[in-house]
């Protein structure tokens, strides 16, 4: 009996000091929550190529659109001036018609009123570069120090020779192209 009492006043004794925390934390413990940190950051690594990839794609096919768009712009205003231009800058890109000064006379041509203004960050990513070769641009009216893709009022691209050009996209090492056929003016995006 005595013994009996003895070992029920250690459980007592034992069961009183304890409170419940553990008392520290076990390799095991740490190796499952670095497991898990590792998981969580590979997929959000791999992740990332594919977020540039879908910026790239969607500043592509928005130039792809603005192009044809620029193409219908000279055609419209074909009585207005010779030419529409989409003037690139470097946070983006404008759409506008070239006006003559004299409609009657037809002469002294001059940048008129903007259609439309493309801005990096709000209609695509910050960061993504356009560069046209060196034989699809021209100066832009508004300004000669940018380059412009210019469609005459024909509807065709105003390009120095009858082979397709293209403006180059770029995001963070990747890039994508936009080509321009010389005829027609029709225009797709390539890798």
């Amino acid at each position: 009996m005595r013994a009996a009492r003895r070992a029920a006043f250690r459980l007592a004794r034992t069961a009183t000091r304890w409170n419940g925390a553990p008392a520290g934390t076990t390799i095991i413990e740490y190796a499952v929550a670095l497991a898990i940190v590792a998981i969580v950051l590979s997929l959000a690594f791999g992740w990332q190529g594919s977020i540039t990839k879908r910026r790239l794609q969607n500043a592509a096919y928005l130039l792809e659109g603005d192009l044809r768009f620029t193409q219908q712009t000279a055609v419209a205003h074909a009585g207005a001036g010779p030419q529409a231009e989409l003037c690139l800058r470097p946070d983006g890109y404008d759409i506008y018609p070239v006006v003559y000064q004299d409609p009657i006379g037809r002469t002294s041509p001059a940048a008129g009123g903007t259609i439309k203004r493309v801005n990096a960050g709000a209609e695509y990513a910050n960061g993504i570069q356009f560069t046209p070769d060196a034989s699809a641009a021209s100066a832009c009216t508004v300004d000669p120090s940018r380059q412009a893709i210019v469609f005459l009022a024909t509807g065709t691209p105003k390009f120095p020779d009858t082979t397709s050009h293209s403006v180059g996209v770029a995001l963070g090492g990747r890039s994508m192209t936009v080509i321009i056929q010389p005829t027609t003016g029709m225009t797709a995006v390539g890798p």
